[in-house]
């Protein structure tokens, strides 16, 4: 089985289903998919879980896909609610959400090896090429930030997508040195820019497994992410993939149409 992990809470649900959906329509063999959550409406009322709900119409939809994929939910609970509440980064531009990846070496029932990827990817091609990449001798397994590496670091990576290997993390205290860093460090890209500073040993990847830009057609993953153009004025565009009509008419990309046929069928507007 290919192992994938997401984390969110229950706004990102959209984006959940058709990255989730996307992988399950181009990938052969069955997917383990682990979604983490948790209740942070402490800090904000709309801070709410994802739930089983959610979980059961994502299930219907791998399972139709290839029977013997599944999907768990894990809820993470006291340690992260503290953990926020103390850090230094609890109000950036991101959720608090984008956290809950750190935590992933103290859940014992993850696999050793597994994709990370943010909610607003979606597949392109058959996953199980990221998946096979050897990083027996490394943390992780990362791509290049298409500006970070720019404009901060020429080896800046992107944390949307990444091939983790815990059991190498759990040995190096990657996550917990990077929990710690965001408690105590303010950042503009919290996470991101310190797994960047501590992260040691990682294998760069083809950008085909992340791409940030247009989709191209060895493009196994493509990520949603903020980008800059210069017409007519120099802006910025960060257009999701649940923003149909934008990713026709901007972005002039038509490769998800059959998952949105049933995205608007089935989840648009009934979760």
């Amino acid at each position: 089985m290919i192992n994938l992990m997401f984390g969110g809470n229950y706004k990102v649900f959209d984006g959940l289903y058709l990255a989730i959906l996307s992988i399950a329509k181009r990938t052969h063999e069955p997917l383990n998919i682990y979604v983490l959550t948790a209740d942070v409406t402490e800090l904000d009322k709309e801070y709410k879980p994802i739930n089983e709900k959610h979980i059961a119409i994502l299930n219907d939809a791998i399972k139709a896909e290839n029977s013997q994929s599944q999907i768990s939910l894990i809820t993470l609970g006291v340690e992260f609610n503290n953990w926020i509440k103390s850090s230094s980064n609890k109000l950036n531009i991101y959720t608090p959400f984008a956290f809950l990846r750190l935590f992933a070496d103290d859940i014992d029932i993850l696999p050793e090896k597994i994709i990370y990827l943010d909610c607003d990817t979606m597949a392109n091609g058959d996953i199980k090429e990221l998946f096979d990449n050897d990083i027996s001798d490394y943390e992780m397994g990362v791509v290049l930030d298409r500006y970070g590496r720019f404009f901060i670091k020429h080896n800046y990576f992107n944390s949307g997508m990444l091939l983790l290997n815990l059991k190498k993390i759990r040995e190096t205290q990657l996550f917990k040195r990077v929990r710690e860093m965001c408690v105590n460090k303010k950042m503009n890209f919290p996470d991101q820019t310190a797994l960047n500073r501590l992260c040691k040993f990682k294998l760069y990847l083809p950008r085909r497994f992340n791409e940030q830009g247009d989709l191209k057609k060895d493009t196994v993953i493509q990520h949603f992410s903020k980008r800059f153009t210069i017409f007519p004025y120099l802006h910025t565009i960060n257009i999701k993939p649940w923003q149909i009509e934008q990713v026709h008419k901007v972005r002039k990309n038509f490769a998800y149409d059959d998952i949105y046929e049933e995205y608007l069928k089935n989840v648009k507007g009934k979760n």
